[in-house]
């Protein structure tokens, strides 16, 4: 199955699966999650699994006086609660797809709904100019649902999942982003050959 072809049905579901609750206690959930949970192949914290390369090239860039966004397909306000502690960024620099939200009796409740377009594909340089009112200088994507963001951007980075031994070794989903890699003058990131350590 191509899971990436299915994000907005997935979206959808996890939406429909907490609407009715506050943002403040979907956030609980989330944190609950993120105690608790375990990689299920790698055994470690989701917390401890992000790219090492990624989070100093976060920071590099930070350093270097740029305004760094994660743009994520997944749940924006999922990502919100950790990516200070993961990738050093606050809360404010996270775009993702979201849950439609109702204001009622001093609270905001998150509903059913999905807010368009969802943050993959063509909705990625959507959802960027929508919160920052640019095209990205940089970005750096691994999946084909990068590759509108990346088309976008005046220098893109793509990283290739070719790595079994510390990660993972997988085409699926990025196929055609490697193909415009090559068309384009992307950058292509080879984790195997290019990152010293992973995690």
């Amino acid at each position: 199955m191509d899971l990436y072809a299915h994000v907005p049905e997935l979206i959808k579901g996890v939406t429909e699966a907490y609407q009715g609750i506050t943002v403040e206690a979907f956030e609980m959930a989330v944190n609950d999650f993120f105690k608790a949970g375990r990689h299920p192949t790698l055994g470690v914290p989701y917390t401890e699994v992000a790219y090492r390369p990624m989070c100093e090239l976060l920071g590099f860039l930070e350093a270097n006086d740029f305004t760094v966004y994660i743009c994520s397909a997944g749940g924006r306000d999922f990502v919100r609660p950790v990516s200070e502690r993961i990738y050093g960024l606050s809360r404010e620099r996270v775009i993702g797809s979201a849950t439609t939200l109702e204001y009622r009796d001093g609270e905001l409740y998150r509903t059913a709904g999905v807010e368009q377009p969802v943050d993959d594909g063509p909705g990625k340089p959507v959802h960027i100019w929508t919160r920052t009112g640019r095209r990205p200088l940089l970005a750096g994507g691994n999946a084909d649902g990068d590759a509108p963001m990346l088309e976008t951007a005046r220098f893109a980075l793509l990283v290739h999942h070719d790595d079994s031994e510390r990660e993972f070794a997988y085409d699926a989903g990025a196929e055609k982003a490697l193909a415009a890699a090559d068309a384009r003058g992307w950058t292509v990131v080879s984790m195997k050959e290019d990152f010293a350590k992973v995690f």
